[in-house]
């Protein structure tokens, strides 16, 4: 499977810093915790953990540095998420992805590995751009006149084409990286075939001090949101 954050970990590892974005934190972290629930004394695997297991050898590295400086007890590996053959079958009470799936070549590998390694009744819980309305490339915010003001609208196209296209996490960002845009049923159909059923789907807002500190953000994200949380369960057969 290819990934693209290798060329800029090391300015996305500074983009994030220790402790993540703003909007990490505040708008996609508190529907994921929320989603996953108690996960005290579980073995978690967190696909794509970047700074786990991730394809970028620079981010596993700087979360390894960090991982020294602060110990956590958190074991760090260098690995195609699409490919974990190094780790039994159902060793894992909890599979996350957070923000992985749309930047990997091999989304449905990685749903199909998640679905191995959990045991069964184990949790697969995933953020992502939400793939109705965060189409890369073919999607944009427009406003209209409403009344005396104007509204915030939301234009799509192409969502329902399997495609990959460059994108930037931000303006500054030295390379693009590459999306993978997959429709919101594909995930479904892949989960099931990879034995987890979807049994949450959350489409986050933010918190309180997202609201006071990015207000129109939060505005144009209760119109039409930029990321979701999916829930699965691994199916128990008897």
């Amino acid at each position: 499977m290819s990934g693209s954050f290798e060329p800029v970990a090391a300015w996305y590892d500074e983009h994030v810093g220790d402790e993540g974005s703003f909007y990490h934190h505040h708008l996609i972290l508190p529907a994921l915790l929320g989603v996953l629930g108690d996960i005290a004394g579980l073995c978690v695997l967190d696909i794509g953990c970047g700074s786990g297991v991730d394809l970028s050898p620079t981010l596993i590295a700087r979360a390894v540095e960090r991982e020294e400086a602060r110990p956590l007890g958190i074991t760090y590996l260098v690995a195609d998420a699409a490919d974990l053959s190094m780790l039994p079958d159902g060793s894992f009470s909890s599979v996350t992805a957070q923000m992985v799936l749309m930047d990997a070549s091999d989304g449905a590998g990685i749903l199909r590995e998640a679905g191995r390694l959990l045991e069964p009744n184990g949790r697969f819980v995933a953020s992502l751009l939400h793939p109705c309305f965060a189409v890369p490339g073919r999607s944009a915010w427009e406003t209209q006149p409403e009344g005396k003001g104007e509204r915030f609208v939301r234009r799509i196209w192409g969502y329902r084409e399997l495609f990959s296209c460059p994108d930037y996490l931000a303006p500054e960002q030295p390379l693009p990286i590459t999306r993978y845009h997959r429709p919101l049923g594909w995930y479904v159909t892949r989960l099931r075939e990879a034995g987890m059923l979807v049994d949450a789907l959350e489409e986050p807002v933010g918190d309180a001090d997202f609201a006071r500190e990015k207000p129109q953000a939060q505005q144009r994200q209760r119109i039409a949101p930029s990321f979701m949380v999916l829930g699965a369960t691994k199916v128990a057969h008897p």
